[in-house]
């Protein structure tokens, strides 16, 4: 099947759209137009990628069937679990591994002031003999929660409290445009490009698109004193483990599993520190606040949050332990910046990029 024949014709609702060999529009009105992302065509320095993220968010709602998919825009059949899967058997790739993604939107322009509306997703893959396969359409009212509530999978570069909603209206993803209501630019395929960079970066036109939060998730492991046994890690798990002993019952109050309470009466030993830290910037300067830490004990984990941590008084040094934290004097292993696994081998590169580099450029090359 031929890519646009996955496209139902858009009923024209606009005012005033039309669109002339070489000129553009001034104003058009509640417009459906369509957008084709590629995979491979995302820049890692937005940190995300919505058409590897979305069809892995969306695919265990289709196959359950909790979450209607359309056999298109026009909303009249239904592609059910056992077709999709059938569908699935016949392609290159699985579902969740699509290369495409197209947003259905609808574009407003009035007075030089641009905005939009998210109006639902059709996916696409390709068969075994390389024709393309039309998955089906997901309508955005039907996710939209969904899409509010879930934070996308992000990357060094990319802000930790990015949901998939906002993701959506940052336009910073790359993308072609298609159809413009009942445009498909086959004879004039500059003209969408002009309308793209119109709407997107135009200076003379005003938009409201997400200015995702400068916020990165930082986790590392304090190495352990029988790793590295440098003054600053011996007095940190020196430390830790006392209030822990100290506070036997606030930590089993805390949660963690029933093993704890077995050894109640035995002494603690510490055996492994994971810390889990929300950056933020104002100003190119980072500032660090203490998320939790995960405690490795008999080996059993339990992790403590700030603000347990905050009522069994830990200090390093007559130091408080956020403040403590901040200054990194101990030995440590970067473990992930936001959905990133660090390899051990690149965590001081990572961690020199996080005080140094833009943070949309943190991912070594």
């Amino acid at each position: 099947m031929h890519l646009y024949k996955i496209i139902i014709l858009f009923t024209v609702l606009t005012v005033g759209c039309g669109i002339s060999k070489n000129s553009l529009p001034k104003t058009y009105s509640t417009t459906p137009v369509l957008l084709h992302l590629s995979q491979v065509k995302q820049a890692d320095s937005i940190g995300f990628n919505l058409v590897k993220s979305l069809p892995e968010l969306l695919y265990p709602r289709l196959l359950t069937g909790d979450l209607a998919f359309w056999v298109d825009s026009d909303k009249r059949l239904v592609v059910g679990s056992q077709q999709l899967q059938l569908l699935e058997k016949n392609a290159m790739t699985p579902f969740v591994s699509s290369k495409d993604l197209f947003i259905h939107e609808y574009w407003n322009l009035f007075k030089n002031n641009f905005d939009f509306m998210v109006r639902g997703f059709s996916f696409t893959g390709v068969d075994k003999s390389g024709k393309t396969i039309n998955y089906g359409y997901v309508d955005a009212a039907d996710i939209v929660n969904l899409l509010k509530t879930e934070f996308i999978p992000t990357n060094t570069n990319g802000s930790s409290q990015l949901t998939y909603w906002d993701a959506l209206h940052t336009m910073d993803f790359n993308f072609n445009l298609v159809q413009f209501g009942p445009h498909k630019f086959t004879t004039n395929p500059q003209m969408s490009f002009k309308l793209r960079n119109q709407a997107i970066s135009d200076p003379k036109v005003n938009r409201k698109f997400h200015t995702p939060a400068n916020t990165k998730t930082i986790v590392y492991k304090v190495l352990s004193p029988t790793i590295n046994s440098n003054r600053e890690n011996k007095a940190f798990y020196a430390a830790i483990e006392k209030a822990v002993n100290d506070n036997k019952q606030a930590i089993l109050n805390a949660g963690g599993d029933s093993h704890f309470s077995h050894i109640i009466f035995t002494p603690w030993k510490v055996e492994q520190i994971t810390v889990n830290e929300k950056w933020s910037k104002y100003k190119d300067i980072p500032f660090q606040e203490l998320i939790s830490i995960e405690l490795f004990i008999d080996k059993h984990s339990i992790t403590l949050t700030k603000q347990q941590l905050e009522e069994i008084n830990v200090t390093i040094n007559l130091q408080g332990l956020e403040e403590y934290l901040s200054e990194k004097r101990f030995s440590f292993l970067l473990e992930n910046i936001n959905s990133q696994e660090i390899q051990p081998q690149q965590s001081e590169r990572y961690y020199e990029a996080l005080l140094n580099k833009h943070w949309n450029k943190i991912t070594l090359k």
